[in-house]
């Protein structure tokens, strides 16, 4: 059985120039389970796709790291998408749509509980703010955004997992 998980999630978006920066926390929940973080930088003009895309990102990462069943709990500030998510809600917008049924997938290879958390009330909340906001800033400032990833560049017994992370990449961003 895999170890249950508690992740954070946020995004900081710039709609004049159409960018945002997405943030995860994910913080394992078992004696010296560790954590794992992620960020990147994104073409987007809207705060509740960026959070969405979020959301979506961490469950991958999870299921990547932690594999298909996990228990998940993830808390995300933005209270109307935490509704869609929990109630599996759409509205006209495909854009939205399609990156709700991408978490909606995900939600049926992982055991998945959606909570709203409010912006900054813990440390782990105003962490993944503070990461949303560097990754907005890196794009602002001309840094690559998807297909590129912000990161370090990895070490060698990384690799395999940095070219499934990739792949893993263009499918949440539909590429």
């Amino acid at each position: 059985m895999s170890k249950p998980v508690v992740v954070y999630t946020d995004a900081s978006v710039d709609t004049e120039r159409g960018v945002g920066g997405l943030a995860v926390l994910g913080l394992v929940q078992a004696k010296g389970g560790g954590r794992f973080s992620a960020s990147l930088s994104l073409p987007v003009e809207d705060s509740t796709l960026a959070e969405v895309m979020a959301v979506k990102l961490a469950l991958e990462v999870v299921l990547v790291t932690l594999g298909p069943g996990t228990q998940v709990t993830l808390f995300c500030d933005n209270e109307s998408v935490v509704e869609h998510l929990q109630n599996g809600k759409r509205n006209g917008r495909q854009d939205l749509n399609r990156a709700l049924e991408g978490v909606a997938r995900l939600r049926g290879l992982l055991k998945v509980t959606f909570r709203y958390k409010p912006r900054l009330s813990t440390p782990e909340m105003r962490w993944v703010d503070a990461r949303a906001k560097e990754a907005l800033e890196w794009a602002r400032k001309g840094g690559p955004i998807v297909p590129g990833i912000q990161a370090s560049k990895p070490e060698p017994s990384r690799a395999k997992l940095k070219g499934l992370l990739w792949r893993i990449l263009r499918w949440i961003l539909g590429g």
